[in-house]
C-alpha cells in the first residue's frame, strides 16, 4: 500500500502485516488493529481515534502527530518508532510497551509504567501529568521539560536520566526515586545553591 489520505475507519486489520507502508495522513478511525504487525511504516498526522489495537506491534515506525484519543491499546508495543507529538488522551494503555523511541512533546497523561524498565525513550517535553512511574527504571531516558505534576515516582531510578532544569514543583514530584549525587547537585544548583 502507498497511498496517502486513506480512510480506513472501521475495517477489520485484526492479526495483518503491514511493511514499508506509507499510509500518513490515513484516518483508522474504529479500526480494529488487534494483533497487526506495522514495520518500518509511516502514518505521520495519522488518525486513530477509538480504536481496539490490542497486542499491536509497531517496529521502525513514523507514527509522530498521530491522535489515538480513546483508543484500547493494552499489551501493544512500540520500538524504535517516532511519535513525537502523539495523542494518547483518554486511552486504555494497560501493559503498553515504548522502547528506545521518540516522545517528544507526546501527550500520554494518566498512564502507568509502574514496575517497568523504560530504555532509550526521549520524552522530552511530553505531558506525562499523573503518570504512575512506581518503581520504574529508565535506562538512558529523558524527561527534559516535561509536564510532570501529580506524576508519583516512589522507588523509581532515574539516575541514568536527563532530568533537564526542573521547577520546585517538578523536583517534588520526584519524591521517593532514586537519583545520583551528580543529578542532586544540578537540581540545588539550579536554585542558586552550591554543593561542596
Amino acid at each position: 500500500m502507498s497511498d496517502l489520505d486513506c480512510d480506513l475507519t472501521r475495517l477489520d486489520l485484526t492479526g495483518c502485516e503491514f511493511v514499508r507502508c506509507n499510509l500518513a495522513g490515513s484516518d483508522f478511525s474504529g479500526a480494529d488493529l488487534s494483533d497487526s504487525s506495522w514495520i518500518g511504516c509511516r502514518m505521520t498526522g495519522s488518525v486513530f481515534r477509538s480504536i481496539e489495537a490490542i497486542d499491536a506491534r509497531f517496529l521502525s515506525c513514523e507514527v509522530s502527530n498521530t491522535d489515538w484519543t480513546r483508543s484500547r491499546l493494552n499489551d501493544s508495543a512500540f520500538d524504535k518508532c517516532k511519535l513525537t507529538g502523539a495523542n494518547f488522551a483518554d486511552c486504555r494503555l494497560l501493559g503498553i510497551s515504548f522502547q528506545e523511541s521518540i516522545l517528544v512533546s507526546v501527550f500520554i497523561a494518566n498512564a502507568s509504567f509502574r514496575k517497568r524498565t523504560l530504555i532509550k525513550l526521549d520524552m522530552s517535553e511530553a505531558d506525562l501529568r499523573g503518570v504512575d512511574f512506581r518503581d520504574t527504571t529508565f535506562e538512558d531516558c529523558s524527561i527534559r521539560g516535561a509536564s510532570l505534576r501529580s506524576c508519583c515516582f516512589e522507588g523509581a531510578d532515574l539516575r541514568s536520566c536527563d532530568l533537564g532544569p526542573m521547577t520546585l514543583g517538578d523536583a517534588a514530584s520526584l519524591k521517593g526515586a532514586l537519583i545520583s549525587k551528580n543529578q542532586a547537585t544540578d537540581l540545588l544548583r539550579n536554585y542558586g545553591l552550591r554543593v561542596l
